[in-house]
């Protein structure tokens, strides 16, 4: 009977050692699967940066060469820029194309334009930008090249305060909102399929951000000018099912040009 009872809790142990085993195979497979997935999304996601072209809105917070032990190869210099107002640092996953929305936002400098830039340190400026990077770029970490670099215009004066573009017509729209802030980021992809991407500071200050998907052109340039002059807007959108990634797509159906207050300009 004594033998009996030890051959029993042997067995449990074994049995648990057994199942504590597989649990562990079980949880590795599974991260090495999440693992894999974010390689496979991030590797697809920089497919898309082979020929794009955009803005970035926010304060020039630095300027400075990466690399001083090897002046020879490296003549990189990279440029951060604090997106919107009053935000602090975040890599951001949710807007695409991958990395062009990160907090601070870097970008490769020529180093013929590094004092003429230095000027606009601790301003907000609108930075305009362009990947794949030229070839002498090839040792800057940031993805984007600078193209030009201009002040925030807030006079500019709009001659529409709303305007409605076309989203397509396929596709299962599962909610619609209102979202109200600052727009920071616009990128125009430059493949087959004609889509831009416009990243959000809602309430327009702070750390939360919203991604979106533009399809019309019109509505891309309004949202473009609204950015390059710090303007308050309200981005309409449809919520869309995208059976492909986890996340459903926010198409802005309508930008409107509204006041710090909320209200109409």
């Amino acid at each position: 009977m004594h033998k009996t009872i030890i051959g029993e809790k042997k067995t449990f142990r074994l049995s648990c050692l057994l199942i504590s085993v597989i649990v562990l195979v079980l949880g590795m497979l599974i991260a090495a699967s999440g693992t894999a997935q974010f390689i496979q999304n991030e590797t697809i996601s920089r497919l898309f940066l082979i020929d794009t072209h955009g803005y970035a809105a926010g304060q020039l917070s630095r300027i400075g060469r990466e690399n001083m032990f090897n002046r020879t190869i490296n003549k990189a210099y990279v440029g951060q820029l604090l997106l919107g107002n009053d935000s602090g640092s975040f890599v951001s996953y949710g807007g695409m194309p991958l990395e062009l929305d990160n907090n601070p936002w870097p970008f490769c400098i020529d180093e013929d334009d590094f004092d003429a830039i230095e000027d606009f340190i601790g301003k907000d400026v609108v930075i305009e930008f362009k990947t794949p990077r030229n070839s002498m770029f090839l040792s800057c970490s940031a993805i984007a090249e600078m193209i030009s670099i201009d002040l925030v215009k807030a006079e500019q004066h709009f001659d529409e305060t709303y305007l409605e573009g076309d989203t397509p017509v396929l596709g299962v729209d599962i909610a619609y909102g209102v979202e109200f802030g600052r727009i920071t980021n616009a990128v125009k992809n430059k493949n087959t399929r004609r889509d831009y991407y416009l990243t959000l500071q809602v309430g327009g200050r702070g750390n939360k951000f919203s991604h979106f998907v533009i399809t019309d052109h019109d509505l891309y340039d309004f949202a473009v000018t609204a950015l390059k002059t710090g303007t308050m807007v309200k981005v309409h959108y449809k919520s869309r099912l995208n059976m492909r990634q986890a996340r459903n797509r926010l198409l802005i159906n309508g930008i409107e040009i509204v006041d710090s207050n909320g209200s109409h300009e």
